[in-house]
């Protein structure tokens, strides 16, 4: 399993490459030789798509067994180990959180069209810019942004009312968004940023993350995604693809 997700992780990477360098490519000169790029370039795109879900089926197997997590985890040399561990202590938050009994065997479902979002380098964008504002850390805007809405792609409303890419309800967005749109990522992760700020961030982001959600394994998966995209910022598109298709 070591030797697997190592394999993994290398083939984001070199996919994730691919990618930059299509893409930092110089326009074509011609009608057919855009044509051209364009498909190569949707072709390592989609490649990387891959990557990311084969590595997620590896680690979602990872964190259904504690037997193989113990004995894995410290065989993972290098840049892949602390990414990997965080994710696997999200899932195990998130597991909980939903009444997932552990143990249990559970495997990605590939249900959600990756299109169905604000593209990443946009999200990103909105969460360093939101961050930055209040003074706090991107990650946990990105964190919640995952948890919440899958990146905003289920909008809601939840079961208690709670709307838009943040879920927010709507007496709450209006304490802390300004006038915006509730069904805006950019005002919604504008919103999500000064709710952590006036709430404990950054001096204590379980408080400022347990007022988001009154839930002890909700902040436990926060603070772990969060911490594998400080490890790697790969791990935030990582997240973005998880459980897509497309």
């Amino acid at each position: 399993m070591a030797a697997q997700l190592t394999a993994a992780a290398a083939a984001v990477r070199s996919a994730s490459a691919d990618v930059d360098r299509l893409r930092a490519q110089p326009a074509a000169a011609t009608a057919i030789d855009q044509l051209r790029a364009e498909l190569a370039l949707e072709q390592a795109q989609f490649a990387f798509r891959d990557a990311i879900r084969q590595e997620q089926e590896l680690v979602y197997s990872l964190a259904s067994r504690s037997d193989l997590e113990s004995a894995t985890l410290p065989l993972l040399a290098g840049g892949p180990a602390a990414p990997v561990a965080q994710a696997d202590q999200g899932l195990h938050a998130l597991w909980r959180l939903v009444g997932i009994d552990p143990g249990a065997t559970v495997h990605p479902r590939y249900n959600k069209r990756f299109a169905d979002s604000d593209p990443p380098d946009v999200l990103l964008g909105y969460y360093r810019a939101a961050a930055a504002r209040a003074s706090i850390d991107w990650t946990y805007l990105a964190a919640i942004n995952y948890i919440e809405s899958d990146f905003g792609r289920n909008l809601g409303p939840s079961s208690a009312g709670a709307l838009g890419p943040m879920q927010f309800l709507p007496s709450t967005f209006r304490q802390y968004g300004g006038g915006g749109d509730i069904m805006s990522a950019h005002d919604s992760i504008e919103a999500a940023a000064l709710m952590l700020a006036r709430n404990g961030a950054p001096g204590n982001y379980d408080r400022a993350v347990l007022s988001y959600n009154h839930s002890q394994d909700y902040v436990a998966a926060v603070r772990a995604y969060a911490a594998a995209m400080r490890a790697d910022v790969l791990w935030f598109t990582r997240f973005y693809y998880w459980s897509t298709y497309g």
